[in-house]
This record gives C-alpha cells, structure tokens and sequence, in this order.
C-alpha cells in the first residue's frame, strides 16, 4: 500500500445542524465527561450521534471493532467525527483500516494526544486536512478561549494564529504534521510514519520525566527527523519546566523553534490543522504560527 501524499483535501465549514458523531478509538471514556461534552457541542447547534462502545482490557472494545466504527462513521455523511478520548489504541487500528478505508471524503476528525496518530494517517493516506483539539470528554476542562477559538474555526472557518516564545530565530513555511510525542514516536520505523521532509513538526507531551523526554527526543534525532523538517513548534510538555527541555532540543535542531504554544493536555489546548499549509515566524521582534483555513 502506498502513502505518497495525496491532493490536500479542503474540510468546509460547519454550519447550525451539520451533523457528526462521537467515535472511541483508543482508551475506554467517562460516560458521565462524554454526555457533558456532548450537551455543551449542542448549543453550538450541532447535531451529535454518540455509537455506545464496549470494553476490553483498557480499550473501547476491540481491535476490529473499534476500526469497523470509524470505518464504517466515514461511510456515512457526517460533517465530523470527534473522538471521544485519547489514552491508547489508536496505533493499532491502522493495520485494519489499511483494510477497511479504501476512500475517505471531506470530513473534520477532530482529537489530539493518542489521537493525533489517526489525525496524521489519515491526512498522510488521504490528503485530509484534519483537526487537533480538545476530545469530547475533556470539553468541560477546557478554557473559555480556547473554545471560542475552535467555535470560530469549526463553524466560522478562522485562520488560527497562535503566539510563542522564541527559542531560535527563524522562519519557515510548510505542512504542519505532529502532535503528541510518544504517539509520534511510535510510528518510527512503520508504514505509517509520515514524510518529515519540509514538515512543520508539532509536539506536546504530558506527565513524562525530563529523561524519557530525552530519549524520546533522540529517537527523533537518530531517525533523522530533525534533519528533514523545516521549523519546529512545541505546545505544552506538563509535568516539566520549559527550562528543562529547552537544551534538548537546541541540541539536536538547528531551524527555527517557536516554544510555549497553548496546546496541549493543559486548560488551554487552542486547535490546530494538521496537515495543513503553515507559516512560522520566529524572531525578536514577532513570533507567531499561522495557518489559514
């Protein structure tokens, strides 16, 4: 199977009554989080389906029954599919939706942390521009801002402009693709691992000691990921200080960094497109990521 990269493919703007569905692809969700997130997407006007999920060990059900519900939600005309929770699993339903998805059509998958190993597949298989942000359980822990922000790029079609802190000077241009670090990492050396070369990369972490952050980082480096992006972004890494990590990555790329970005798994996880064009500015005098719808 081939994943060259396919056309972008452009995602339109919700609208009042667009209709999508919750899918679990990963760990199991709080029923009690996932009503509340629901509830609070219908006053945005919103039309949700909610597919009841079972359990197994840690997981949403099974394998192949967790990769038959997404496949079978994308077969269907829904606007967006949003992921309930993250967690874990997700890395292993891409063997059985290599199997299960022959086509995809314009349509928001929106996640992040365990998640965004779906996000990059599907924009790496397919060209599908998709969206890191908030899941649904974890709505009611988000800010007020950030859900503003996401109101305004989901149903207003916003550009996003975040601001950073510069740790290298520079500016590049290029696709964003990333997400959470050790999901990333756990493509290396597969089929699905995307093509870095021009990339913006983007990574967040959460509650991982400032020495597995180190090895994770040099496996980055000695696949030489490092060598083929263009710029790097990183949003939050909770659980260590920015100054702990800063030295980490100077040590091993020498582009542009644009740090302290609020994504993430804190309060403030402002969305980003994954796989679509992007600009980065670093420097004394401005700082920002753009991306245009």
């Amino acid at each position: 199977m081939s994943f060259g990269l396919k056309e972008k493919m452009d995602n339109p703007v919700l609208f009042r009554g667009a209709r999508g569905a919750v899918f679990s692809p990963a760990s199991v969700p709080d029923k009690e989080k996932i009503s509340k997130g629901v509830a609070f997407l219908k006053t945005w006007g919103l039309e949700i389906d909610v597919n009841p999920f079972k359990k197994c060990r840690y997981l949403a059900g099974r394998d192949e029954e967790r990769a038959f519900e997404l496949a079978s939600l994308l077969e269907k005309p829904y606007s967006f599919l949003w992921a309930s929770r993250g967690g874990y699993g997700s890395l292993r339903l891409l063997p059985l939706l290599d199997e299960l998805v022959e086509r995809v059509r314009p349509v928001w998958i929106i996640g992040f942390s365990d998640v965004s190993i779906l996000l990059n597949y599907f924009f790496t298989r397919f060209g599908l521009v998709t969206l890191h942000a908030p899941v649904v359980a974890s709505l009611f822990e988000t800010s007020l801002c950030t859900l503003a922000v996401l109101k305004n790029v989901l149903l207003r079609g916003k550009n996003i402009f975040l601001t950073g802190e510069v740790w290298r000077e520079g500016e590049a241009q290029g696709i964003l693709i990333g997400g959470n670090l050790v999901s990333l990492v756990s493509l290396l050396g597969s089929r699905w691992a995307p093509d870095f070369s021009g990339k913006l990369l983007f990574l967040e972490e959460v509650n991982e000691d400032l020495y597995r952050l180190d090895r994770l980082i040099t496996q980055l480096y000695h696949a030489g990921v490092f060598k083929k992006i263009s710029g790097l972004l990183l949003g939050e890494f909770k659980g260590v200080s920015y100054q702990e990590i800063k030295p980490l990555f100077l040590e091993v790329f020498n582009g542009p960094i644009l740090a302290g970005l609020p994504v993430g798994h804190g309060i403030k996880n402002y969305p980003l497109f994954i796989g679509a064009s992007s600009s980065l500015l670093a420097s004394s005098g401005q700082s920002f990521l753009l991306q245009k719808f």
